[in-house]
């Protein structure tokens, strides 16, 4: 296939959340410059496209292939970089960041550019080394490249902000510095200077932010945020801020500045292109989602006509309480599942119940060995509340398009803990700009949590629902909601060439789900028949 404009199908498809035909043109593109006796002027904008979809496999792809080429710009291998160190491969960055730093027939800013990539990547090392000595290294040369090259330009904040956020992370840590820096206050004071007498945008916003952090200045860090992201920022930049305050602030949703800036960033991953966000079991408890955020300025800031509203997040948090871990007797994840009011799919069933596939269960794993773990409701120690299960209700199997569906009743009931609500019909079409939602346990992770991916919903039939993510091993049985985390469907698989939905023809790259009235119509039709007592 000839493809005349490969900009345009790259941001169709990044837009369209598409990523098996991404990686698809990934591919072809990096074929297409192996082959090219000239490497064309298209590729930075690609690379550039990728990024801000933050699809770094597919960038490594095309980078790797653009730098075949001996007239690859400077820019290409920061793209390249780039991608490693946000793929947790910060040492392997390093090694492209150090050849641009010391080539010196680049000019100025293309060795300013590597400097703050060195920066980064020592940072990376720091935050993720645990050897005392080697930390301390890490952390050290980091500083070093950050601070010389902010004092030789004023003007550049971005590296004059990470000092800050460094320094601010020493002085937590009680590290003795020599020679002695500036002080953390007066160094952000006059970051925040320079940034006020430049042109606003997402960048200037976000380094005044973390000023106001470094600053104590809590207020204005909020009012920053909310700058930044009213400013359009992309789906790369909130997620750098959204990793900038975790790892080097370490802001906790527990309180506040955290509690409102995660949030903040939080909605905007999830409302923007299939942005994904990792909850944590403490942020789900009851006294979190009923308590601790009141009284907050939450309200204000995850207001209805930006991102999504307080109380639609609130109730995401909601429905996590209700989603478990499918786990075998040792406490590996196998699956995901989620409690619903028995009766509101069959009058029959019992008052709680949780549903999942029956490839989880009984297919992979049998009932009297299943333990459905809620880890909104870990105590105090960190553990999680676990349920055995006390009989299987009702399953109809997986194979040759069956429902897939298995209804367990648990031996207790989690205390605190709402029931999935039921839509009462799927979303109207046409279905340009919907979304459904996915909460589960992917990869069967040890530490718990809960992935919130938004996907664009594609299509639906009476019996199944598709939809554009890339949920992982570890999902299957997970809920998908609405808009309005109503319930929907049972999400069961996918594929990268599933067959369309309402004879359209051909195939696209989905994952897929059964719908809640699917369902119920095999209840109907096969009553579950449960002994009393």
């Amino acid at each position: 296939m000839i493809r005349q404009n490969w900009i345009k199908e790259f941001r169709s498809a990044t837009t369209a959340f598409d990523w098996a035909t991404v990686d698809e043109l990934a591919r072809a593109y990096a074929d297409h410059l192996y082959a090219a006796p000239v490497l064309p002027d298209a590729v930075g904008v690609v690379l550039r496209t990728l990024r801000e979809a933050l699809r770094y496999t597919e960038l490594e792809i095309v980078a790797d292939a653009a730098l075949a080429h001996e007239e690859a710009a400077p820019a290409i291998r920061r793209y390249y970089a780039q991608a490693l160190v946000d793929r947790g491969r910060p040492a392997a960055a390093l090694r492209l960041y150090g050849e641009l730093a010391a080539d010196g027939a680049l000019p100025e800013f293309d060795h300013v550019e590597a400097r703050g990539g060195i920066g980064r990547c020592y940072k990376e090392l720091f935050l993720a080394c645990d050897e005392p000595v080697r930390r301390r290294q890490y952390f050290d040369r980091s500083l070093e490249a950050y601070l010389t090259s902010y004092w030789e330009d004023p003007k550049r904040t971005w590296h004059g902000i990470n000092a800050v956020a460094l320094l601010a992370r020493a002085r937590r840590e009680g590290f003795e510095l020599s020679p002695r820096p500036p002080a953390v206050a007066d160094l952000a004071v006059a970051v925040l200077q320079v940034v006020d007498e430049s042109d606003t945008d997402a960048w200037t916003e976000l380094t005044a932010c973390e000023c106001a952090l470094a600053l104590g200045r809590h207020e204005e860090a909020i009012e920053r945020a909310e700058a930044f992201l009213a400013a359009g920022p992309s789906g790369f930049t909130v997620a750098a801020f959204h990793r900038q305050l975790l790892t080097l602030w370490e802001l906790d949703t527990l309180s506040s500045p955290g509690t409102e800036l995660l949030a903040q960033l939080r909605s905007a991953l999830l409302d923007g292109g299939g942005g994904e966000v990792t909850v944590e079991p403490t942020d789900v408890r009851a006294s979190r989602v009923d308590g601790d955020l009141r009284g907050l300025r939450l309200e204000q800031i995850l207001g209805a006509d930006r991102f999504q509203s307080l109380e639609w997040y609130r109730q995401g948090l909601k429905r996590c309480r209700a989603v478990a871990s499918v786990q075998n007797r040792s406490g590996a994840g196998i699956g995901t599942g989620f409690l619903v009011a028995g009766p509101d799919l069959h009058h029959a069933l019992p008052p709680f119940v949780v549903v999942t596939n029956s490839h989880v269960v009984p297919e992979k794993l049998d009932p009297e060995d299943t333990l459905l773990a809620f880890h909104g409701l870990d105590d105090d120690r960190g553990m999680p509340a676990r349920f055995r299960v006390r009989r299987q209700c009702w399953s109809r199997p997986a194979g040759g398009g069956g429902l897939d569906t298995t209804i367990l009743e648990p031996d207790g009931r989690p205390d605190g803990v709402d029931p999935t609500p039921l839509a009462a019909k799927l979303p109207r079409k046409p279905l340009e700009d919907r979304r459904a939602y996915v909460i589960g346990h992917p990869r069967g992770l040890s530490q718990p949590q809960f992935s919130l991916q938004d996907n664009l919903l594609l299509d639906y039939d009476r019996h199944w629902v598709h939809y554009r993510s890339p949920t992982e091993a570890g999902s299957s049985g997970s809920p998908v909601f609405n808009d309005h985390w109503e319930l929907i469907g049972l999400h069961h698989g996918g594929g990268l060439d599933l067959k369309q939905l309402n004879s359209a023809g051909g195939t696209y790259a989905a994952n897929e789900g059964i719908t809640v009235e699917a369902i119920r119509r095999g209840l109907k039709t096969f009553p579950p028949r449960l002994r009393s007592g």
